[in-house]
């Protein structure tokens, strides 16, 4: 039997398996004042959502034989502290990648419907609102997507597929894009292209702030920025700017840098931009499959399996 410290509440799906395999799990929140290097030393495996965990913090760990990520983004692991411990990594591939797909899709079409600020105006001066903006039709329109993995494809197909867009899309890790996709490896030509951008890629020193101040003034007046992917993607500062110059048509962030995002943060206040908690995951479907990966990854594991999902 292992000792399974799980970080943060998820869903029980996957601590019901583990225990239905005589696994011991251990809720962090459950321990009282003990710090969470403290409730690592005597695990043999984690299981993790949002909290970091860095080499400073594994160095105790002693028992620790794999880390497993309620997710896919691993930007809150040292991996190479992992790597050099013989500490095993696994994500969750695809479990949510269906639920931010639809996330980023509906900010998109909330934002060019102008849903949230015709809602706002109707309560304020009733039904002559509807004469106080205009939307604008999504169909047919040009959308850029940086990181073409399975979210940045699940997009794509629904864009294509029920709007006839044109999907323009980036990613460095491939020479052949989906059906319906043009693949450029001008990254700059996506923000200049298209009407609405999605970020979908890893947080990584090259892509840390990748919509920068001049990409953000290369985009189209008018074109929506999407985030449902790290918030170190955007230069925060600078995409405020945009906005409030009247620049950008609108902004859909489901990551901020840092989170979560402080209360008086300008973007709250802006009619054209959706902020949301890092919600785009948060699905009954998706909580319950990548619970239930996550932590069939560490049963894998622990019984001398490599599960799909093994990144190190």
């Amino acid at each position: 039997m292992a000792k399974v410290l799980i970080t943060e509440q998820l869903h029980p799906a996957g601590p019901e398996l583990l225990r239905a395999q005589g696994h011991q799990v251990v809720f962090f929140e459950n321990l009282g004042g003990k710090t969470l290097g403290e409730a690592l030393a005597d695990a043999d495996a984690v299981l993790v959502r949002i909290s970091e965990l860095r080499g400073g913090l594994l160095k105790d760990a002693k028992h620790l034989k794999v880390i497993s990520k309620h997710g896919v983004g691993v930007d809150n692991i040292d991996l190479d502290y992992c790597r050099g411990a013989g500490i095993a990594v696994t994500i969750a591939p695809n479990g949510n990648s269906l639920s931010v797909a639809e996330h980023a899709l509906t900010m998109m079409l909330a934002l060019s419907k102008k849903l949230i600020p015709i809602t706002n105006a109707y309560r304020e001066i009733g039904f002559s609102a509807k004469n106080t903006m205009e939307g604008v039709e999504f169909t047919g329109k040009t959308v850029g997507i940086i990181g073409l993995g399975r979210i940045g494809r699940h997009l794509a197909r629904m864009v294509t597929h029920a709007f006839g867009a044109r999907v323009i899309a980036y990613d460095p890790y491939l020479t052949q894009a989906p059906e319906g996709v043009e693949l450029t490896g001008d990254l700059d030509r996506v923000f200049r292209e298209a009407d609405f951008v999605s970020l979908h890629a890893g947080l990584t020193p090259e892509t840390r702030h990748m919509a920068d101040r001049r990409r953000l003034a290369m985009m189209k007046p008018g074109a929506v920025l999407i985030n449902c992917a790290r918030g170190g993607l955007v230069d925060e500062a600078a995409l405020v700017e945009a906005l409030e110059a009247g620049r950008l048509g609108g902004a859909g962030l489901d990551v901020t840098e840092p989170e979560p995002a402080r209360p008086d943060h300008p973007l709250f206040r802006m009619p054209n931009v959706i902020l949301t908690p890092h919600f785009a995951p948060d699905t009954t479907e998706a909580a319950v499959r990548v619970s239930t990966m996550a932590a069939q990854n560490i049963i894998d594991v622990l019984g001398g399996k490599r599960p799909e999902g093994q990144i190190v």
